[in-house]
């Protein structure tokens, strides 16, 4: 029998599994992909990471946490080697991060105190912001820049690969191509049935413990032990699109049109569908290639296992198009319609929950009683890359029950992303509602 399994090997069950092997659990790590990771939420090379947020902010937290982990884990990999071979660079990519808002958005945000933290935030309004960032902002606008060591992206298949290289190092065991068809709760443990997607048989495992981090794939994987869930977390299609400003009319630019560029990125406005954009690669003496997208811009998905694959929208691809090209008339750049190539375009899935607000929390079964022994991490709605050792630490407290530290932060990050599940879903569980 297995002491915990971990469900999903993306970035919150990796994480998750690396923070219980490093506290010397036997942990077994499931992913229904192979080795390399094709499809999924934690899928490129590039996530914006950020830490803009008031005094004792969890998202704030969660991800200056992740940074420090990521440290811990980066010096544990080099103990045996001669020189360092693993590096913080390889995971994050430093650079200003812009946030665009409203006034109104902005005059609602007293909390943030830019004032007491000059040095690493500054901000510009529509009659500074050029001259202090060379940005063209419009009456009612606001920008404000970070300006943080490990403030910029974070590369999730690259700290994915750190981290099974910690989980291995550290004792855990990871099983590719697993697929759970059935996860049910007997009399003091766990039986799930597992699909070797390799060989096409199926066995059972037992588990003493357990932890869901299938993303998108939650609600599949607890339709027997918990079929309310698809009323928790419902997966959502948003496209990214991959551009490049086009060769010819990238040589023409001046340097210091290039520099420009390239500390507008990363960029996520407050407003309307929430545009982002940032760079996904990076050459010398070539464009950048960048990804962008609508944050808010998200679409239903009939077929989970065909999302990935599906072709993109003309129309998608033509407004995140659109936006690119704005965000660099924004810095006086301005460029034709051809100037700007399509290189890529990819159906990422978010899994939302209805409070928007990650879950990091034990979950109800479908008699209505919480269960202790099973721990869920999800809805993280395309903001959990930057946390996700923050989550993973607050995943492993909660299964090994203990409770964890004491400073007011991380007990509000507790209730936080604990309490979704629990306060609006108790009464409509134990009535029957959402079964």
């Amino acid at each position: 029998m297995e002491n915990i399994l971990v469900i999903g090997g993306g970035l919150m069950g990796s994480s998750v599994t690396w923070k219980l092997a490093e506290e010397g659990e036997k942990v077994l790590l499931l992913e229904q992909q192979g080795e390399n990771y094709d499809y999924g939420s934690s899928f490129g090379a590039a996530r914006i990471a950020r830490s803009l947020g008031p005094k004792k902010d969890i998202f704030s937290f969660v991800h200056n946490r992740t940074v420090t982990e990521v440290k811990q884990l980066i010096a544990f990999l080099n103990e045996d080697a001669s020189e360092d071979t693993h590096k913080m660079e390889e995971i994050y990519s430093t650079s200003p991060v812009s946030y665009l808002y409203s006034k109104d958005q902005y005059s609602a945000m007293k909390k943030l105190n830019y004032k007491k933290q000059r040095k690493d935030f500054r901000r510009g309004s529509d009659d500074s912001a050029f001259r202090k960032f060379g940005v063209t902002l419009k009456d009612n606008q606001v920008l404000v820049r970070e300006f943080k060591q490990y403030s910029g992206t974070i590369n999730p298949q690259a700290l994915i690969q750190k981290l099974r290289l910690g989980i291995e190092k550290k004792g855990g065991r990871i099983n590719f191509q697993q697929k759970v068809l059935r996860l049910v709760k007997k009399e003091g443990y766990f039986e799930a049935e597992i699909l070797n997607l390799k060989s096409n048989k199926s066995t059972i495992i037992k588990t003493k413990k357990v932890i869901v981090a299938a993303g998108p794939y939650t609600i599949e994987v607890l339709k027997d032990f918990a079929p309310y869930f698809n009323r928790v977390i419902t997966p959502k299609r948003v496209l990214l699109g991959y551009f490049k400003i086009s060769d010819k009319r990238y040589k023409e630019l001046s340097d210091k049109e290039i520099k420009s560029i390239l500390a507008a990125q990363p960029m996520f406005s407050q407003l309307g569908k929430e545009y982002f954009s940032m760079i996904e690669k990076l050459e010398e003496n070539s464009s950048p290639i960048f990804k962008a997208g609508f944050h808010q811009a998200r679409r239903n998905i009939i077929d989970l296992d065909k999302v990935w694959t599906l072709p993109p929208r003309k129309k998608e691809i033509k407004k995140i198009k659109k936006q690119f090209r704005k965000q660099l008339e924004m810095l006086e750049i301005f460029l034709d319609k051809k100037d700007i190539e399509v290189v890529d375009a990819y159906n990422c899935v978010y899994s939302v929950t209805r409070p928007n607000v990650p879950l990091v929390t034990n979950i109800f079964n479908r008699y209505g009683s919480l269960d202790k022994d099973i721990v869920v991490i999800g809805g993280m709605s395309g903001v959990g890359a930057k946390g996700c050792l923050g989550y993973g630490i607050l995943g492993a407290n909660l299964i090994l029950g203990k409770s964890g530290e004491s400073s007011k932060v991380y007990r509000k990050a507790v209730r936080a992303f604990g309490n979704p599940s629990v306060r609006l879903y108790t009464r409509r569980i134990r009535r029957g509602r959402l079964f």
